[in-house]
């Protein structure tokens, strides 16, 4: 019987299987080239503590996407666990990846006896962000159920991670403007036709990258690299790179509970950001909502903004930041008297100089929005070598920020308060160590801001992972000893 265009669209609709289709799982087939996957792994390998751990974590919102008609894709899960065993070996590239799949027999056992392509990985981490963001929080939440969570032991810090981009294709705001000065004192009309061009060609380039400049708020800008900026790596070398902000939690397990991704050259002013975010994963883990939170946080959080936020969200988050040096230090420029050298009152807005000289002011400055103290008898002070170059020493004083900064003193100097700081390095520093030692990840392998994002998540959340797999093993390790 011959069915009619109405019918065979009713027809078409019904066969549409809402649950999605994926490529079976050939693991443990024989393949008389590649071998028997299951068989070729031994019990113990990292694979398949890596494959057990994937197999826990909820990807059914990435599933609903995919389709019952036309060819059965690769179940998301499988790729996501390829993606975590690669990460965790060394191998950050699709190219590498892809190669190795074609011979690792536990790529192929991960992978279900499949051998992905370069465009299947690399499209899976390009458009997967936020599954790799909800899989960093359920490692959270399987870590709290496991009770290795301890909020009264946050870390927060940084690290900086080459970008994909050269130096070539930096532009500096301070740079560009200078030059955009030094061409337009040229005489234009003197120049030959073809020196002309030139000329017009470089205040383009300077000009746009003006623009791109105060249009991103950024003091350099990466032409290649939306994301990235010029920033100083420990090497001292200055290079185009992005801003990794971690939270991690608990000495002992070190899991990243948050994460925040930019091209900022400093740390400061991260902080109540880093803070919220780690709040927001660990309340999803089941945290109690009463919970007061315990951060430290080193010397680079130390801004007025990130002081101000400690002092202000005491009733829910106990902040520890130590300063650069310790009060009495000389912590001005060429070894001269720095700020701790000088008396601030806060509440007859006052300051003595390290002479014991009450100086001159407060002069407002309203500009910048703080009040300005001049030294008085600087011409016969004996101390004057130590102080100052000039003919009398300047000192700028907000108010806000003072009183920050002396309630973060007090907080430092309360009992415990030194030794809960110093756990900081054992809680966050382990994770940067994981991540540019054990892993080898120190650069990243995309351009496209969403892209970088998903690869730096997709890095953490692998740490995460393994950090879960080697409890496990800790704790089987003592089951069978005791």
């Amino acid at each position: 019987m011959t069915l009619g265009p109405e019918e065979k669209r009713v027809r078409r609709t019904r066969r549409r299987d809402p649950v999605a289709r994926f490529k079976p799982d050939k693991a443990a087939q024989l393949d008389a080239v590649a071998g028997c996957p299951e068989l070729q792994v031994p019990a113990g390998h990292l694979c398949r503590d890596v494959g057990r751990w994937v197999e826990r974590l909820d990807t059914s919102r990435v599933e609903a996407g995919y389709s019952s008609l036309g060819r059965h894709g690769y179940h998301p899960k499988r790729v996501l666990a390829v993606w975590v065993y690669a990460s965790l070996i060394g191998l950050h590239y699709a190219t590498e990846v892809a190669r190795a799949m074609r011979t690792d027999a536990a790529f192929r056992l991960l992978s279900g006896g499949h051998a992905y392509s370069e465009g299947v990985l690399k499209r899976f981490r390009q458009q997967q962000e936020a599954l790799f963001q909800d899989a960093l929080e359920q490692t959270v939440r399987l870590a709290g159920h496991a009770g290795l969570l301890d909020a009264q032991d946050l870390a927060v810090d940084s690290v900086r991670l080459r970008a994909h981009g050269s130096t070539k294709q930096v532009r500096t705001l301070h740079r560009s403007k200078e030059r955009l000065e030094e061409l337009a004192r040229q005489d234009v009309d003197a120049l030959e036709p073809q020196a002309r061009q030139v000329h017009a060609a470089k205040v383009h380039k300077h000009t746009e990258a003006v623009r791109l400049c105060q249009q991103r708020g950024a003091s350099s800008v990466v032409l290649t690299s939306p994301a990235a900026a010029l920033m100083k790596f420990p090497s001292g070398a200055g290079l185009p790179g992005h801003r990794a902000t971690v939270a991690a939690c608990g000495q002992q397990a070190r899991l990243v509970v948050g994460v925040l991704l930019d091209a900022a050259a400093v740390d400061y002013g991260h902080l109540e950001d880093a803070v919220r975010e780690a709040r927001r994963v660990l309340l999803k883990a089941g945290m109690p909502q009463q919970a007061c939170l315990q951060v430290a946080a080193d010397a680079g959080y130390g801004s007025k903004a990130d002081l101000v936020f400690a002092q202000s969200e005491a009733s829910w988050v106990d902040v520890l930041v130590a300063e650069p040096q310790a009060a009495g230090e000389p912590t001005g420029a060429g070894g001269l008297f720095g700020r701790n050298d000088f008396r601030l009152d806060a509440a007859e807005r006052s300051v003595l100089c390290p002479a014991g000289r009450k100086m001159r002011g407060p002069l407002y400055d309203k500009a910048h929005g703080y009040d300005r103290f001049v030294g008085v008898g600087c011409d016969v002070c004996p101390l004057k070598p130590q102080c100052t170059r000039g003919r009398e020493r300047n000192v700028t004083v907000d108010w806000d920020f003072e009183r920050a900064r002396a309630s973060m003193r007090q907080r430092m100097a309360q009992p415990g308060a030194r030794q809960r700081y110093n756990r900081r390095i054992a809680t966050v520093e382990p994770v940067f160590s994981s991540l540019e030692d054990a892993m080898g990840y120190r650069r990243v392998s995309s351009r496209l801001p969403q892209t970088v994002k998903a690869e730096v998540l997709l890095k953490l959340l692998a740490h995460n992972l393994s950090r879960l797999i080697t409890r496990q093993r800790l704790v089987l390790v003592l089951f069978r000893l005791s």
